[in-house]
């Protein structure tokens, strides 16, 4: 029996068990087909050694390949969008993933080990896997620094063994309908650990109503996939930071549409009214700092767009208490 057989036959013991004291941390209900993962890879060193951390610690078979492959990992320059990694299922059956894209955001400056962190994270939701609190890349941005904590750890490792453990041959399973399941998911490019952090990033802070949605020039760049935009039309309800006031009308640059959904970042409605915290890009329309920075108003309180850390505990939360908390952190300069 080779080295992997070995660790296959160790990990299926651990990954028993995982799956009777908790669940893995699966992203929806997408998964890879089997075990047996093609990559085309140009994303150079850091994506190697990101991807190679997976094949070496992991039940996963990662083959290099150049074309027919299930994950495309690449670099590409799309511009202002707010994120710095995406990764975007392209081709499913069910639940099971036939083919993804790991895109690094090269328009944002990146150190090495970061660069190592955000492939290392957008290759692990191309496996299936969610963000866990763990001390590694799939925890990156959400709890801690990626540039940081870049590397594959034992939590991820138990959590494909708990998703691939009866997974040996390409059966193509259905698992499920992914209607429901969002099929891209971003590493924001802030990742704000605090409402004070979020106010001090934004430029402008809003309350506005959504007064129009209308298709906007997709996103594309070399080598990848284009993605949809919208653009999203507003009236200022109030202003709380910034130029903006009230009467005021902006526009809103928005990642994806109805068919292709960003997790953390839903379709807006009209008639819809939401504390934004914005910046600018150099068209003229503004960008959420992060989905920490959406924040839809509702007659139930606050509805955050972000479903971790410091923005998921404010749901339910009143507007005028956030925004007294919003006045103390910009009067902090």
């Amino acid at each position: 029996m080779n080295r992997k057989s070995v660790f296959i036959a160790g990990t299926m013991l651990i990954a028993g068990l995982v799956g009777s004291a908790a669940q893995a941390h699966q992203w929806g209900c997408w998964i890879q087909a089997d075990r047996n993962v093609r990559v085309r890879n140009l994303g150079g060193i850091n994506a190697t050694a990101a991807i190679n951390d997976w094949n070496n610690s992991t039940i996963l078979n990662i083959s290099y390949v150049s074309s027919g492959e299930e994950i495309y990992v690449s670099p590409a320059n799309s511009g202002a969008t707010g994120w710095g990694g995406l990764t975007t299922i392209t081709h499913s059956m069910g639940c099971t993933i036939l083919r993804a894209t790991v895109q690094l955001n090269s328009y944002y400056s990146w150190t090495p080990n970061a660069t190592r962190g955000l492939y290392c994270q957008g290759v692990g939701r191309a496996f299936g896997l969610d963000h866990s609190n763990d001390g590694g890349c799939m925890g990156g941005g959400y709890w801690y620094d990626i540039g940081t904590h870049y590397r594959v750890v034992s939590h991820n490792i138990n959590d494909i063994a708990a998703m691939y453990a009866d997974r040996v041959v390409a059966l193509h399973p259905t698992v499920g309908p992914e209607a429901d399941e969002p099929r891209i998911h971003a590493f924001w490019y802030n990742h704000p650990q605090s409402l004070r952090e979020a106010t001090r990033l934004a430029s402008e802070i809003v309350v506005a109503t959504v007064t129009d949605v209308t298709d906007g020039d997709p996103v594309h760049a070399a080598g990848v996939s284009r993605i949809p935009t919208q653009r999203v039309h507003f009236t200022v309800k109030h202003g709380q930071k910034g130029s903006l006031s009230a009467g005021e009308s902006f526009v809103l640059f928005q990642n994806g549409n109805e068919e292709n959904r960003f997790e953390e970042d839903p379709s807006y409605k009209v008639g819809q009214r939401y504390l934004l915290m914005l910046s600018p890009r150099e068209d003229g329309t503004y960008l959420v700092v992060s989905p920490e920075g959406r924040y839809e108003v509702t007659s139930r309180g606050l509805v955050p767009a972000a479903e971790k850390g410091f923005a998921a505990d404010l749901k339910g939360a009143r507007l005028q208490d956030v925004m007294l908390d919003v006045t103390r952190a910009i009067a902090e300069k």
